[in-house]
């Protein structure tokens, strides 16, 4: 098809098409009269233009209109593709006036005219729309790739943001600076500058750098095996003729327009214009070619045929395209999470086969994974230990501190072990570092009664709770939170910084739970899962679920810092028996409001004041602050009801103290448990920090007020001032 259109334009020139005389001088100071006169839009060009404009403008708003009737398919990147073909829409009815304008008066309109002005506007809006945007889109699959176990907080937001940030900044610029106008090509856009014109080369290495990384990056992320084999196969055959198409396009545009350029300054030669003229049709190329290539993107081809044959053939469509909520990216990131999530269960219950003894057909399981030791140069943090920590260490324990900056390496292969064919177990090719594995043990021992590590990851029995899975929802931080089956634990998303605090903070953290009575929510492992593929890596943490049986017995669920800024949840006049109530976290002015205290027996009241002192306390030695004290109203009446086996005077079995399950004595809330632990307490005082506490009590314009954040010392006298002494 190209050569088809290269051997025609020559065969114009040789026909006399082009003349020496329709070339002018970049350097002439042409005044806007005689630059009109001289850029011209040669014939062919306008034919061009008149013809294949409107059936570009046709095949972009058929896609736009399909997103315009049905709202549901919008969702990213649904969205992306709907603003590229705007875009292309755009400037298909930008081509069409120009050569409208040239139809009618015969000459080029001014440069500093009402319709050149408003017209190069558009053109240089819509442009840049497609061209961000097409970054955006490859932006966006980069991201979906990466964090199955994060939230990018308002993703669509800050991608539209800057996709828009460029298309109304670009053309503003180009407006101040008096750079749009007439440009080479006899239309309104940019205006011709002499000289070579590098910007459309550079635009076109970046984009296709960009396009080429998209491709090899995903290609390293989806697992070359038969379960993906569908999804390689079907982004291959819409992504690679998609960057092979607009490459060879845009790379035609940047030809075009260098020569052009070349030609303007230096050759003067009439033959050349055949570059403006393949610089025109190579811009329509773009809504034609691109816009078929889309109709084959996996987010929309059901949706386009669908459309299709509701305009022509009237099919009642409607109500399947409004209920089909999945995409192709959709199920990408789905599938890879849930392998994921496989792997980390699968090495987690590789580590704790060690708590216990394993009959042998269990311990062939993990025969093919590989393990090594070692010791990192780790610093631990000597400021909170005292002289006769390590002593303690030693003679207690039977512990140095080379077991605290232990670590040991699994390799997981993707294989598995896949003896059970009722569920389709797919591993990821990943490395697991275990932080500190023998100081974890002792701790996971001290709870070995109420939790057994190994039967809680079990991969079969998980299998229910990883398709129910949905995504991060661990509050603004976007932390990544799985419950197990039988609701003992948590496996929860680590920051780089929180487990750099962990880590260093780790023998005085084990003597404080190990030799005191504590309501900290322990931690029974840190570990660092490390995709050999695409060479990223994700630390998680498995932790105590405070619930301990279904969440669907919970009747309120408080977060308590001591703080009153911000700390407030439901509105006035709310119903408080509101039903809803029950999966909402409230906050310290709501307990206030509803609670008022904790009712509980006279003899936990003091227990428990003052391990809630003493955790404060040893926060604040270890430099820690933002903690929470959670507080969880369980109903185990209910609970007892609906399973029978269960007696209250069991209900300690489940917790390693009974100040993590206190029983109310309100006379209206029978069989009511206060579930009790301090959690999210891997927060340092750093300059974030400081800048939130500074930056709220600017806003509000009020030295006094009391934030959240604060530091360590005052956190914990707060905490334990208007916590530990006020709600019990």
């Amino acid at each position: 098809m190209i050569k088809l259109i290269i051997y025609f334009l020559f065969v114009s020139s040789a026909l006399g098409i082009y003349s020496d005389d329709d070339v002018f001088y970049c350097y002439d100071d042409l005044t806007d009269v005689e630059l009109s006169q001289k850029i011209i839009v040669q014939p062919l060009d306008q034919y061009i233009f008149l013809i294949v404009s409107p059936l570009a403008f046709m095949c972009t708003m058929f896609i736009t209109y399909s997103f315009i009737k049905y709202p549901n398919t919008r969702k990213m990147p649904g969205d992306i593709v709907f603003f590229i073909s705007l875009s292309d829409a755009i400037l298909c009815i930008h081509w069409f006036a120009t050569a409208c304008y040239f139809t009618i008066y015969d000459k080029n309109p001014l440069s500093s005219g009402p319709f050149c002005q408003i017209n190069s506007m558009f053109s240089i809006f819509a442009g840049t729309g497609e061209v961000s945007y097409n970054v955006v889109f490859c932006i966006y699959i980069r991201l979906t790739l990466k964090n199955q176990f994060k939230v990018i907080s308002k993703l669509p937001i800050i991608l539209h943001s800057l996709a828009w940030l460029a298309m109304i900044s670009i053309p503003l610029l180009a407006k101040f600076t008096h750079n749009n106008g007439l440009s080479i090509f006899g239309t309104c856009s940019f205006k011709y500058h002499p000289g070579f014109p590098l910007a459309g080369i550079v635009l076109v290495l970046l984009y296709t750098l960009i396009s080429l990384y998209t491709i090899w990056y995903f290609n390293k992320a989806i697992p070359d095996d038969e379960k993906y084999k569908e999804i390689r196969d079907t982004f291959g055959k819409y992504y690679y003729r998609y960057i092979k198409g607009s490459c060879i396009i845009w790379t035609c545009e940047a030809i075009s327009f260098t020569i052009a350029g070349f030609n303007c300054s230096y050759f003067h030669k009439g033959f050349l214009l055949i570059f403006i003229t393949l610089g025109n049709s190579a811009k329509l190329c773009t809504p034609v070619v691109l816009s078929i290539l889309r109709y084959n993107e996996p987010t929309i081809k059901d949706q386009v045929k669908r459309l299709w044959r509701k305009l022509w053939r009237k099919d009642n469509v409607q109500s399947e395209l409004l209920h089909d909520d999945a995409n192709f990216y959709d199920t990408i990131h789905q599938n890879l999470k849930f392998d994921q999530v496989n792997t980390i269960i699968f090495g987690i219950r590789a580590i704790c086969k060690s708590d216990q003894q394993l009959e042998t057909s269990i311990q062939e399981e993990f025969k093919h994974m590989n393990i090594s030791r070692r010791y990192t140069d780790f610093k631990l943090s000597n400021e909170s230990l005292m002289n006769n920590d390590l002593t303690r260490l030693k003679s207690n324990y039977n512990l140095t501190t080379d077991d605290f900056i232990e670590e040991i390496i699994y390799e997981i292969d993707n294989k598995g072990n896949n003896d059970d064919k009722s569920f389709d177990l797919k591993l990821l090719q990943s490395t697991m570092t275990v932080y500190a594995p023998t100081i974890f043990k002792k701790i996971r021992e001290k709870d070995s009664k109420m939790i057994n590590h190994f039967k809680s990851f079990d991969l079969l029995a998980n299998q229910e709770q990883i398709k129910q899975f949905k995504g991060p929802d661990g509050g603004k931080g976007g932390a990544f939170f799985f419950f197990t089956h039988d609701n003992k634990l948590i496996i929860k998303t680590l920051s780089d910084q929180e487990l750099v605090v962990i880590r260093k903070n780790l023998i005085p953290y084990f003597l404080h739970i190990s030799e005191n009575e504590s309501v900290i929510s322990p931690i029974y492992g840190i570990y660092k899962l490390f995709r050999q593929n695409v060479q990223e890596s994700i630390n998680v943490v498995v932790m105590r679920n405070a619930m301990q049986i279904p969440s669907m017995y919970r009747v309120r669920t408080y977060d308590i810092k001591g703080s009153e800024h911000s700390r407030q949840v439901l509105k006035k006049n709310v119903n408080p028996n509101d039903d809803k109530l029950r999966k909402i976290t409230l906050k310290d002015i709501d307990f206030q409001n509803l609670e008022q205290k904790l009712h509980i027996p006279q003899q936990y009241i003091y227990r428990l004041r003052k391990c809630l002192v003493n955790d404060a306390n040893f926060f604040s030695k270890v430099k820690l602050m933002d903690y929470s004290l959670l507080i969880i109203k369980m109903d185990w009446y209910t609970y007892s009801q609906n399973n029978p086996h269960i007696r209250e005077a069991e209900i300690p079995n489940y917790f390693s103290s009974d100040l993590l399950c206190i029983p109310s004595i309100n006379d209206v809330e029978r069989g009511i448990y206060y579930h009790i632990a301090i959690i999210d307490y891997l927060q340092e005082w750093n300059a974030q920090k400081i800048i939130e506490k500074h930056t709220k009590k600017a806003i509000h314009a009020n030295i006094a007020l009391d934030t959240s954040a604060q530091n360590p010392e005052d956190y914990a006298k707060r905490f334990i001032e208007k916590v530990a002494y006020v709600i019990l």
